[in-house]
Formats: C-alpha cells, structure tokens, sequence
C-alpha cells in the first residue's frame, strides 16, 4: 500500500472517530436533558398531587413564578452579583495564593514536610463553624464573607499544588539534568506545566466550596446575597423563595463549571487524549 494510501485511510479513520464522538456527546447531553426533564415532571406531579406537602417541598412551577417576580421587582440581580462578587473575590484571591505558597512548597520538600501537618489540620477545619469569629474580625460586611471564601479555597489549592509539584515524573527530571538544563527551566517547562492539570482540578473543586461559602456566609452576616434570600424565606415559611435561591446557586454553580471545564480543555490541549480523561 503506498504512503498516500495509507495517510488516507488514517484521515478517514480519524474523521470517523470525530464524528463518533461528537454523536457521543450529543446522545449524552440529550439524555441529561431528558433524565432533568423527567425529574422535574415527576416533582412537579409529586407536589401537586399531594403525594409531598407544598409545606415541605416547592414545585417546580411556584420556583420559577418566585424567579420571575424577583426578576421583574428588579432585586434578583442584585443578589446575585452580591453572591458572585464576594464568591469571585475570594475565590480569586484563594487560588492566587494557594498556587503560590503550594508551589513553593513542592519545591522545598523539607520546608513542605514541616508545614504538611499545619496544612492537612487547617484543611480539615470546619471553616463554616468560624464565620461567626470572622465577624468579630472583620465586622459585618463584604470583608467578612470574602475571608470565609478564601479560608475554603486556598489550602484546596494549595495542598493539589504541591502534590502537583511532587508528583513530576522523575525521568523528565533526570532527562532535564543530564541536558544541563537550568533549574529556573526545570521549574518553567517541566515542573509547571505538569501542576497545571492539578491546579485546575482545585479550582473546579474548591469554586463548589467557594459558592456555599458565599452563601453561607450572607445567610449569617449579609442583608442581600442569595443566602440572604434563603434566611427570609425561611423566615415567612416561603418554600418557594428558598428553593428558588438554591436553583439559582445550582444553576451558577454549572455553568461556571462548564465553563471552567471548557477552559481546561481548551488550555491543555496538548495533553494525550488518555491523560486528559
């Protein structure tokens, strides 16, 4: 078989994989469609037919008429930049500083064993249970909730970040050596690129952590902010109002993941297909 045969036959195999797992993705996605729409039939049908009490559990209907009436009074925006803002600022803020002292850990490794007890101890802290000293810290405000979100983000990141940076296949460190590359090379095209797949997956986990934080927070410390609306409902017995702030927090919470996800993929391309699953 000559060349040009074969490089053709390997383009069309490849084409055929492509489609293969687009339709893939596409039968996934309509089936997660359609599992959603099921599911929020059947609570709606569990609700209205007084198989649950509307006491206990909201339907589906009532949650999107109580979004639409926040939407339209013009004060749904408003908690939801209010929950976003502190989210993203600690969230940012968390990750900035966990990649760097985690980084510079893995990089010492003594330094790293010494301080590995105070991080795993620290990580392992309710930090929820501290938001009422955070108020005594920091007062009643944005400040108070931004640190509740840092404190849950940062040692996420920082612990992966180090595993990140212990984890560096050996061989490439050799190999990088016996080609007297420097160690400011090493740690720029070898060591850091390996991280980055650690680095995003604390990301994606410790955002989770960071939205409830967010809201957990204004549900103690805030006067807007979907945990705020979450206290007032419960407050007046609004089912409703309090279901309708969580499938807001659910919704943010996806799509940021899909996008982060996205993003991930989209900047690690040059991953082998087999790693990157």
């Amino acid at each position: 078989m000559s060349q040009e045969a074969t490089l053709t036959q390997q383009s069309r195999v490849a084409v055929r994989k492509e489609a293969a797992g687009q339709f893939s993705r596409l039968q996934s996605a309509a089936l997660r469609a359609a599992g959603t729409v099921v599911f929020v039939l059947a609570w709606e049908g569990a609700v209205r037919s007084g198989i649950v009490d509307r006491l206990f559990l909201a339907p589906p209907s009532a949650i999107a008429e109580t979004i639409w009436e926040l939407a339209g009074a013009g004060t749904l925006w408003t908690h939801i930049l209010e929950t976003l803002r502190a989210t993203l600022i600690g969230f940012a803020a968390g990750t900035l500083v966990g990649v760097l002292l985690g980084f510079a850990l893995g990089l010492m490794p003594r330094i790293g064993a010494l301080l590995s007890p105070f991080v795993t101890t620290m990580n392992s802290m309710p930090r929820i249970a501290l938001a009422p000293l955070f108020v005594l810290w920091f007062g009643i405000g944005l400040t108070s909730r931004v640190v509740l979100v840092f404190s849950l983000v940062v040692f996420i990141v920082l612990t992966n970040t180090m595993a990140g940076t212990q984890s560096v296949d050996g061989d490439f460190l050799r190999l990088s050596r016996l080609l007297n590359a420097k160690r400011r090379d090493i740690i720029l095209k070898v060591v850091l690129p390996s991280t980055v797949p650690w680095i995003f997956a604390a990301m994606r986990l410790s955002f989770a952590y960071a939205l409830a934080g967010a809201v957990v927070g204004e549900m103690f410390l805030g006067q807007r902010g979907l945990g705020y609306l979450i206290v007032a409902g419960s407050g007046v017995f609004n089912i409703s109002q309090i279901f309708a702030a969580l499938v807001i927090t659910v919704c943010i919470a996806y799509v940021l993941d899909s996008a982060a996800g996205l993003l991930e993929r989209n900047l690690l391309k040059w991953r082998p297909k087999e790693l990157a699953r």
